[in-house]
């Protein structure tokens, strides 16, 4: 099997089928990629809207521990060469899988891909085309980038920290090489209720990996981050 997609639910009942039609929808062979949806105990009708797809996905249905347990669950038992995760209120482009797999076919030096993305705001119902750029980490989504499945193996799993996909992807590129895929083929939605919409999530996120990486690390990927996009929300942390 090529491919595991990875997809954590907690209380997504408005968004939960159509991230799974999205995937059952793929210009790829279902014989060669498997589903895993992580039910993390949800209190509204997500797991009963997963059960209407348990003929064509593995449902993983446990107490509330957290999307990034429910990742590091989930990644464990996949049964496929690269994994990607989707986040439940997300969807991926037909292609996403086609391509990604066949680029780290046909490219073996490298051990992940990651593209491009549309930013859906459901809320001003807008859309708007987010380039992510070249190893701007910063940027870049837990969510959307497809890893051979070795790479946990040699870098371990997700951390509990704010911004883990931060943190993983610098664990990351400190031992592989990652491949850009200039093509939007994730759409993240935007809803009022993400995460990055909590007061003072992105002060404590910073705080967590300073304190983990230190200064000289973190600032180098802020670096780069301003130069592919002419600017970075961090800056205003750098400098207090």
């Amino acid at each position: 099997m090529k491919v595991s997609v990875i997809i954590t639910a907690y209380n997504c009942e408005r968004f939960i089928q159509k991230a799974l039609n999205s995937v059952l929808a793929q210009n790829f062979s279902p014989q060669e990629y498997e589903i895993i949806a992580v039910n993390d105990g949800s209190t509204d009708n997500t797991l009963n809207l997963l059960k209407e797809f348990q003929d064509k996905i593995t449902i993983i249905d446990q107490c509330n521990k957290g999307f990034v347990e429910a990742r590091n669950t989930s990644i464990q038992s996949v049964k496929g060469e690269n994994v990607i995760i989707l986040d439940a209120d997300d969807y991926l482009d037909k292609e996403m899988l086609c391509k990604a797999v066949n680029l780290l076919e046909c490219n073996p030096d490298y051990q992940c891909v990651y593209t491009d993305r549309y930013e859906v705001d459901i809320v001003d119902n807008s859309i708007k085309r987010i380039f992510v750029g070249k190893d701007n980490i910063f940027n870049m989504l837990a969510a959307g980038v497809l890893f051979r499945r070795h790479v946990f193996d040699v870098i371990g799993l997700y951390e509990d920290l704010l911004f883990e996909e931060y943190d993983f992807m610098i664990r990351f590129t400190k031992k592989f090489r990652s491949y850009y895929l200039r093509e939007p083929l994730y759409y993240y939605v935007k809803h009022g209720s993400n995460m990055t919409a909590q007061d003072g999530y992105w002060e404590r996120g910073w705080n967590q990996l300073l304190k983990k990486w230190g200064k000289d690390e973190i600032e180098k990927w802020v670096s780069i981050q301003s130069m592919e996009e002419g600017t970075s929300r961090f800056l205003k942390f750098m400098k207090g």
